[in-house]
C-alpha cells in the first residue's frame, strides 16, 4: 500500500504545477467555446486477475482431487490419462475415464472500457466533472471426461461500474489543440456474479484535445486501479487499466 501511496503523491505533485504553467500562457477568462461538455469514449482494457489462466489444461483424476496443472503434464493431457490406465482392468479403466476431468479454461476476454463524462470549465486551465465507466470481461470453462466427451460447461462474466469525480488541468492552448492532464477518484462495483467494491484511482498523464468550437476528439494516456477484495477474500489491487483511451464530445 505504501508503494501506491507514493505513486499517488508523485502524480498529484506533478500535475499540480500545470495550473501555474497555464496561467502564464492564457487569460483565465478568455473562452472561445462553451463551458459545458459531454464526451463518449472507449478505453483499452488490460486486467491483472488473481486467477488468470489462458487456455488452461487441468486434469482432475479421481484419485487426486487437488488436480494436476498443465506444467506437470505432457503437451497432450489425454496422453497422461492413457498412461494412468495402463495395467488396469477394462472395468477399472472405464471407471477412471468416466470419473476424471480435463478442464480447459478459455479467457478471460474483455470488451474494454466504455465511458461517458460531463465536464465544466471553471476557467481556461481548470475543469471539473464526473464520469461513469463500464468494463466487461468474460471467460468459459469446459469439463471433459477421459474419453473427451463434454460433461459440463461454465460461462462466467464480470461487470465493473465506476463512478468518479474528475478534475482536469489544461496547460497548453491553441485554437484547435489543447494538452491536459487530470485525475479521477471514485468508487467501483464489481459483479461476477458476487458483488465486490472498492475505491478507484484514475490518472490522466497526457491528454490531447483536437476540435472546433463545438465538436472535439480526445486521446489520453493514463490508467485505472481499484483497491478492492479479490475472489479469494484477500485485499488486493485490481488493474483494469485504461492505458489508452479515445473519445468524441460536444461543447455547449
Amino acid at each position: 500500500m505504501k508503494k501506491y501511496t507514493c505513486i499517488f503523491l508523485l502524480l498529484f505533485s506533478w500535475i499540480s504545477v500545470f495550473p501555474l504553467m497555464a496561467e502564464n500562457t492564457t487569460p483565465s477568462t478568455d473562452f472561445t467555446h462553451g463551458r459545458h461538455s459531454l464526451r463518449l469514449g472507449w478505453g483499452l482494457g488490460t486486467r491483472q486477475l488473481f486467477h488468470d489462466y489462458q487456455d488452461l489444461n487441468f486434469i482432475m483424476p479421481p484419485s487426486n482431487m487437488q488436480g494436476i496443472h498443465k506444467s506437470a503434464l505432457p503437451e497432450d493431457p489425454y496422453y497422461y490419462i492413457w498412461q494412468q490406465i495402463q495395467g488396469m482392468t477394462a472395468d477399472q479403466a472405464h471407471k477412471y475415464l468416466m470419473d476424471c476431468r480435463v478442464i480447459t479454461k478459455n479467457g478471460p476476454n474483455q470488451f474494454g472500457h466504455l465511458f461517458l463524462g460531463y465536464r465544466y470549465d471553471v476557467n481556461t486551465w481548470f475543469s471539473a466533472g464526473v464520469e461513469a465507466d463500464w468494463f466487461y470481461l468474460w471467460s468459459s470453462q469446459e469439463h471433459r471426461n477421459g474419453y473427451g466427451a463434454l460433461v459440463d460447461k461454465y460461462d462466467s462474466q464480470l461487470h465493473q461500474l465506476t463512478i468518479m469525480p474528475t478534475v482536469r488541468f489544461t496547460y497548453y492552448h491553441h485554437p484547435l489543440v489543447e494538452l491536459y492532464s487530470g485525475l479521477g477518484l471514485g468508487y467501483t462495483l464489481y459483479a461476477d456474479p458476487y458483488v465486490s467494491h472498492g475505491f478507484t484511482f484514475s490518472p490522466t498523464l497526457l491528454g490531447v484535445n483536437v476540435g472546433n468550437e463545438h465538436w472535439f476528439a480526445e486521446m489520453e494516456l493514463g490508467g485505472m486501479a481499484t483497491v478492492t477484495t479479490s475472489w479469494f477474500g484477500n485485499p488486493g489491487v485490481l488493474f483494469s487499466s485504461r492505458l489508452l483511451s479515445v473519445a468524441v464530445g460536444y461543447r455547449f
